[in-house]
């Protein structure tokens, strides 16, 4: 009579920890996957702003190339 309890209280013990792993695995899956999206669209934020510097710095250079010397 004990036997068949005993093996009802394992086999729950191991479906719940089971569940309690996949549930704990997945939140910090989806906490990573959030903090990466974070640091892309950080770092594309960089790169366009760098890319707009770069945009005007070409600008004022082929402005200053351009220009005829006043002598």
């Amino acid at each position: 009579m004990i036997a068949p309890i005993v093996a009802a209280a394992v086999a729950a013990g191991v479906i719940t920890g089971w569940c309690l792993t996949v549930t704990i695995a997945a939140a910090a899956m989806s906490r990573s996957q959030s903090h990466m999206m974070r640091k892309v669209r950080y770092w594309q934020a960089e790169a366009s702003r760098a890319q707009a510097e770069a945009e005007q710095l070409a600008e004022a250079a082929m402005t200053q190339l351009t220009e005829s010397p006043q002598r």
